[in-house]
């Protein structure tokens, strides 16, 4: 006599009671390893198995072999459990990652990755690099990959300059795109300043009480720069620290700390490679001692 559908949904409703941590492979698929379960749930079912049999049973399924415990824990939780769970991790996501999901669209996707985050337990860097990975596969493919523009790039560029910062274009690249970069680092604005922070302050250690306070190295050198246009009778754009090292002299080191504004002067007119022998302060100068000499000898009245 053939089974009637009421037959059927009366031997799985047994088997959820005789196994209710396992009842939910008959609801859903377990992320398409369910079914070699579900026939080892029945036949285990119809012979009265004993749990350790079961259990050796279960623990060669593909399912049991190729989902990692925290997979297992949250695919055998209640419907409502899971719902949750997933609502927690999507608060914690939009309060941490608000700008990587502000866009159109951006709330079923995030619920998406709060359901993965919930269901494999990840937290720290992995939680960080997947969140990363899965919005950028996720996102609507001209939102996912924005055009490098030169505005931006260049923005960007001048930014971390100011503290002497030469920036990669994959560095700028991951950060305009949300994409890795070679060294498999996510970077956004924040972090690529702090990693230029982070290299003004390997070279300058005794300046970064300055740099910890929220100035740059361009801040620190401001006053420098316009006394050297001065001194030096040069217009302040032809001196940049970041790519001229002559200029970041001023910065001294952590034994000297920073040259004084006075020492700084003495170093413009004293070192040939600031040229001020070429100013008309300098020739000035010349010109009043070598009258002074003449004046001595007789040679000018």
């Amino acid at each position: 006599m053939a089974k009637t559908d009421k037959d059927v949904q009366d031997t799985i409703a047994k088997i959820k009671e005789t196994y209710p941590d396992y009842g939910f492979f008959f609801d859903q698929d377990a992320g398409g390893f369910g079914d070699d379960v579900r026939q080892i749930l029945i036949q285990a079912y119809k012979e009265n198995w004993t749990i350790t049999k079961f259990d050796a049973a279960y623990k060669q399924t593909n399912y049991y072999k190729e989902t990692s415990d925290r997979a297992r824990l949250w695919n055998g939780k209640s419907p409502e459990q899971q719902k949750e769970e997933t609502k927690a991790k999507l608060a914690d996501l939009q309060a941490d990652y608000a700008d990587l999901f502000d866009f159109e669209g951006a709330s079923a996707i995030a619920e998406q990755i709060a359901e993965n985050v919930a269901r494999l337990g990840l937290t720290g860097n992995r939680l960080k690099t997947f969140v990363f990975a899965e919005a950028l596969r996720l996102k609507p493919a001209a939102i996912a990959a924005p055009t490098l523009t030169t505005n931006e790039a260049d923005t960007l560029r001048s930014t971390v300059r100011e503290f002497g910062y030469n920036s990669s274009d994959d560095e700028i690249n991951s950060v305009l795109t949300g994409q890795p970069d070679r060294k498999g680092m996510l970077l956004n604005k924040n972090t690529l300043i702090e990693r230029a922070k982070n290299a003004a302050k390997g070279l300058y250690p005794h300046l970064s009480q300055q740099l910890d306070a929220g100035l740059s190295l361009d801040d620190v050198f401001k006053n420098y720069k316009q006394f050297a246009a001065t001194i030096l009778e040069i217009d302040p754009t032809e001196i940049d620290f970041a790519s001229d090292p002559k200029w970041a002299e001023a910065f001294g080191n952590e034994k000297t700390g920073m040259l004084s504004l006075s020492a700084w002067q003495d170093k413009l007119k004293t070192d040939p490679k600031y040229g001020w022998k070429f100013t008309n302060q300098a020739n000035q100068q010349v010109n009043s001692v070598v009258s002074t000499l003449e004046r001595a000898f007789g040679l000018r009245r």
